[in-house]
Formats: structure tokens, C-alpha cells, sequence
């Protein structure tokens, strides 16, 4: 063997003996290169659950990557939901154009769903928290109308504590209260408006009476009044006007006030009334009649339920009281009436 042919042989031994042994450190290489690969690699969640409307693309991670590319990743808006537990869904190419050269760094499944969270404030809750509020100050039960208010209310969060308390004054009328709560998603408030009402049994007269006359069965009758606002005179119930006195001249279908009752039971039965002199008053005296002679006047018949209005002209004058003789202007004839107040005569029965 030659010089030169050994030289060759140790050549090809020394090449053999290189590959031999990368070989050997190839799998040990990949190995690492893989954990390597594994450990910095960021991987998206299919399913994402968030506490506010915004969405950013942060709050996809399923896998932590470098803090760099997380820091990039929460300056990135990918949606918006505006209503507690509402969702949406992305796919990969939408998120893949919103995300830009930042998709290339991200492993993310097909589809990706985004739920908000939020809890559910059942309205019968809201209704019975409502009625409570309504009838703390006041004894008599009242009608309250919540078709206003919503069958459910969604909350940002799981509640923590809620209440309801009233901007308005008024017991009766519109009302607007103001349901706060406080939840783990941040605060909440709703304004809420309902009508209250009240329903009363009012005496009801079903004749003219008089000043003096005690209010019986005969004279007076329930009749549901709906009230819709805080009355300063608000009608007198029919239990509480049995008994009493009347201290004016009512008409029939007069729903009965405080101010109409007197403070005795026993008045004089001709207080207020004034003779029939009065309708004879010399010419000085007539300037301080209600009803002047030839005055026009309406003239008021009551029946049941029937009610009309005729108009008559005063043949003689008078005050509050009195009865006096009228023309009814559509037939010419003569009637006679007792008058009211100014203005008005009222049909006297016998």
C-alpha cells in the first residue's frame, strides 16, 4: 500500500467517524430545539369568558408566550359585546386580520366563542321590592301599575347587595325610583317609573240636600273613586260621612269633601237658608243677590244616573237657598228650583 492510498484511508475514516457522531447528537438537538419551540410557543382558547364589553386579544391566551408579545397582544381590540351574557364568535381569518404580523407568533384553533359575563335580577324580586318601598308611608293599600317594569334585569356581575329608593315626594301619581346593586362585574343602576293609585268607597249624594240635614243611607251612597294624585281635598269615604251634618247646599251626584261636612250633627235645619223675602229684596238689596231677576241660570234635573242641563232665566232673585221661580228658555214654561251656588239652580223635589 502506498503513502498515498494510507492517507486516503484515514480521510475516509475521519469523515465516518464525524458523521458517526452527529448522528449520535441529532436526537438530543431536536429534542431540545422541540422543548424549546414548545415552551415559547402562545396558543389561543376556543372558549373565552370575559367580565366587560371590550375584548382584547389578551384575554384569547391559553398559553403563555414571551411578555413582549402579550404586552402587543393587549393593545389589540378584537370586538365588542355590549350586553351582559351575551357571545360572540370569531374565526381564524377574521382573527387573523385584526391580529396582523401578531397571527404569525399565535397558534389558534377554528373558531374562538366569547361569552361576557353577567347574572340574571328576576323582576318578581324587583316588583315585591318595589311594593315594599311604595307602602311604607301609607296604611291604606295601594294600586300600584308595574307593567313598566322589565320581566328581568341583567346585571354585569354576580350581585353583591341592591336596593331601590324613591327621587319622587308624592305618595299617588307617576313615580320614578332608582334600583342600584352593586355586583363583582362593577356597579348598576336602572331607572324605573310606575303609576301608583288608590282606591276609596266616596259618599256619593243622591239628592239635593241641605245645610243641617244628617247624612243617612236615604241620602247618600259608596262610589269607588279611583284617585291618581295626592289630593289636598281628597273625597270623605262613605263610613265616615254616615251621621254627620251637612254645612252646605250639594246637589245629587256630589261626591262628598271634607270642607262639605260640619262640625256638628245637629245644626239648625234652616242654616243657610234664606226666606223667600229675600226674593222680594228692595232694589238697594239685589246688588248682593247670587241670582239677579233676569239673570240666566242653568238649571240642573238629577235622576239615577241621568243628568241634564236646562237652560232658564231667573223670574225672581235670591242667594244660596232660596227657591225661585225660572222661565225654561226652551219651552217658555215656568219651573222652580232652588238655587246652589252662583249661576246654578238645582231641580227641588217635593
Amino acid at each position: 500500500m502506498t503513502l498515498h492510498s494510507q492517507t486516503r484511508n484515514q480521510i475516509k475514516a475521519t469523515i465516518l467517524s464525524c458523521l458517526l457522531g452527529l448522528a449520535a447528537t441529532a436526537p438530543a438537538m431536536a429534542a431540545v430545539s422541540a422543548a424549546k419551540t414548545k415552551d415559547g410557543v402562545t396558543a389561543f382558547k376556543s372558549t373565552v369568558l370575559v367580565n366587560s364589553g371590550e375584548i382584547k386579544a389578551d384575554s384569547l391566551i391559553r398559553t403563555e408566550g414571551s411578555a413582549r408579545l402579550r404586552e402587543e397582544l393587549a393593545a389589540v381590540q378584537i370586538g365588542f359585546i355590549p350586553n351582559p351574557l351575551g357571545e360572540v364568535t370569531f374565526d381564524r381569518q377574521t382573527l387573523t386580520k385584526k391580529l396582523g404580523n401578531l397571527a404569525r407568533d399565535v397558534v389558534m384553533p377554528e373558531r374562538i366563542t366569547v361569552k361576557r359575563n353577567g347574572a340574571i335580577l328576576k323582576g318578581a324580586e324587583v316588583k315585591a321590592k318595589i311594593i315594599e318601598v311604595c307602602q311604607q308611608h301609607c296604611d291604606d293599600e295601594l294600586d300600584i301599575d308595574l307593567s313598566r317594569v322589565p320581566a328581568n334585569l341583567v346585571l354585569p356581575g354576580n350581585i353583591n347587595n341592591w336596593e331601590i329608593t324613591s327621587n319622587s315626594e308624592n305618595t299617588l301619581g307617576m313615580k320614578l325610583l332608582v334600583l342600584t346593586a352593586e355586583t363583582d362585574g362593577g356597579p348598576f343602576r336602572q331607572l324605573l317609573q310606575i303609576r301608583v293609585t288608590r282606591t276609596v268607597e266616596a259618599a256619593q249624594l243622591t239628592r239635593l240636600a241641605k245645610p243641617g240635614e244628617t247624612l243617612g243611607k236615604d241620602m247618600i251612597k259608596p262610589k269607588k273613586v279611583v284617585l291618581k294624585s295626592d289630593q289636598a281635598t281628597a273625597p270623605v269615604s262613605y263610613k265616615e260621612a254616615l251621621g254627620k251634618g251637612l254645612g252646605r247646599f250639594k246637589s245629587a251626584g256630589t261626591l262628598l269633601r271634607p270642607t262639605d261636612l260640619s262640625e256638628s250633627t245637629s245644626l239648625d235645619p234652616m242654616q243657610g237658608i234664606s226666606t223667600i223675602a229675600s226674593t222680594q229684596a228692595k232694589p238697594s238689596d239685589r246688588a248682593s243677590l247670587m241670582v239677579k231677576p233676569g239673570e240666566n241660570v242653568d238649571f240642573h234635573v238629577s235622576s239615577g244616573n241621568l243628568s241634564l242641563k236646562i237652560p232658564a232665566k231667573a223670574v225672581v232673585g235670591g242667594n244660596p237657598g232660596d227657591e225661585i221661580t225660572l222661565i225654561n228658555l226652551q219651552n217658555k214654561r215656568r219651573i222652580k228650583g232652588v238655587i246652589t251656588e252662583k249661576g246654578t239652580v238645582e231641580y227641588a223635589k217635593n
